[in-house]
């Protein structure tokens, strides 16, 4: 007797053989899940700049590396500077004979002006003495004491380089001698690191 049921009325894949379009259909059905990366927050950055971002970072890392390089090798210069001036004056005072008082003069103030470069960060190495003298804010790094001895021996020192010259043995010592006292004073308003 038979109440209606059958094997392949409950089973009815066990009775049929399946049908390809039937199975792709349903796995497709069943693995068609959406890119999750529409569903996430958040805006998406192309590659390239992530690679400039690298790339900035790494530059930025050689830059600070390279100003802290720096600003120890200033230091180490700064140390130095009075006494390298200072020698490089008295050396020159042995080679004064036969040279005109332009050469000393120029020579004088090449070493204080590389002095003052490293010493109140000042930009006059690079100037003329007119240029130097128009500059409003030249020297206002210094104490008074000093500005007011600087200015008129830079004036003293442009004189003698851009006026008539000739041999003088006596106002060549004269003027190394007032470079030293000056580059002296200089010294003496500057800021010591203590370690």
């Amino acid at each position: 007797m038979s109440y209606g049921f059958s094997s392949h009325h409950l089973f009815p894949c066990l009775s049929e053989p399946p049908k390809v379009n039937t199975w792709q259909k349903t796995v497709t059905a069943l693995h068609d899940i959406p890119d999750p990366d529409n569903l996430l927050p958040g805006i998406r950055v192309a590659w390239w700049i992530w690679a400039f971002t690298t790339i900035a970072i790494i530059a930025l890392a050689w830059l600070i590396k390279t100003k802290r390089t720096q600003a120890s090798g200033v230091s180490h210069a700064h140390d130095n500077s009075y006494q390298s001036c200072r020698e490089e004056l008295i050396a020159f005072r042995e080679q004064l004979r036969g040279l005109p008082l332009a050469d000393v003069a120029t020579r004088c103030s090449l070493t204080l002006r590389a002095y003052m470069r490293i010493h109140i960060d000042d930009r006059a190495l690079y100037e003329t003495h007119d240029e130097f003298l128009l500059r409003p804010e030249a020297l206002e790094n210094l104490p008074r004491g000093a500005r007011d001895k600087l200015a008129p021996f830079l004036s003293k020192l442009a004189l003698c380089k851009y006026g008539p010259s000739k041999a003088n043995q006596a106002a060549s010592e004269e003027i190394i001698e007032e470079s030293l006292q000056i580059l002296q004073g200089l010294e003496s308003t500057r800021k010591h690191d203590i370690a």
